[in-house]
């Protein structure tokens, strides 16, 4: 599971980086980006409420408002309460990010209706799983509904803030998320 999770969010990354060739695999395998199943009638339980909805889509709509309709996969933002404030959005089919700059950081939220195959003999750098320090913060990468989000915190401070160094901030962050828009295609 850590490791479907892990090339998902590295399959999120690569999408939204653009065209993404074919992986070298250790074999001469090539490393395939496949279409993950989206778990529909479960995102359509769990959508906000329209309440909550509008008023964390009120400040996209007039920023980013063709990127949210471009959007085939369960849509989570953070809700609208707190220092986040509107995010900088882009959506494109099977995948989206969002950017927030709370003070003395920057949080990206990237989610993909992908994922990486990868051989069986290809050796990974590190394993996978939601949490992982990086050079100016971390990443929490999980999946919803079917699709893999990961939340990408770099802070100013990485070594004293902890919203970069405890991994319960961002899994709180997580859980904080709200779907509030994206429909099957």
């Amino acid at each position: 599971m850590a490791r479907l999770a892990f090339l998902q969010a590295l399959g999120a990354l690569g999408l939204l980086a653009g065209a993404a060739a074919p992986l070298a695999a250790s074999a001469g395998e090539p490393v395939r980006r496949v279409l993950t199943p989206i778990d529909w009638p479960a995102a359509s339980q769990a959508r906000a409420g329209a309440a909550q909805a509008d008023a964390v889509l009120r400040p996209l709509r007039a920023t980013a408002p063709a990127g949210l309709a471009q959007v085939n996969i369960p849509v989570l933002l953070l809700p609208a309460e707190g220092d986040w404030g509107a995010p900088r959005f882009h959506g494109q089919g099977t995948a989206y990010a969002a950017l927030y700059a709370p003070a003395g950081a920057k949080l990206g939220l990237f989610g993909s209706a992908t994922h990486l195959v990868a051989p069986s003999d290809l050796k990974l750098e590190h394993a996978g799983g939601a949490f992982e320090s990086i050079g100016d913060g971390a990443d929490y990468s999980f999946t919803r509904f079917g699709a893999a989000y990961t939340l990408r915190m770099s802070c100013d401070e990485p070594l004293k803030d902890k919203r970069c160094t405890d991994p319960q901030y961002l899994a709180d962050t997580a859980r904080a998320l709200l779907l509030v828009a994206g429909e099957k295609p």
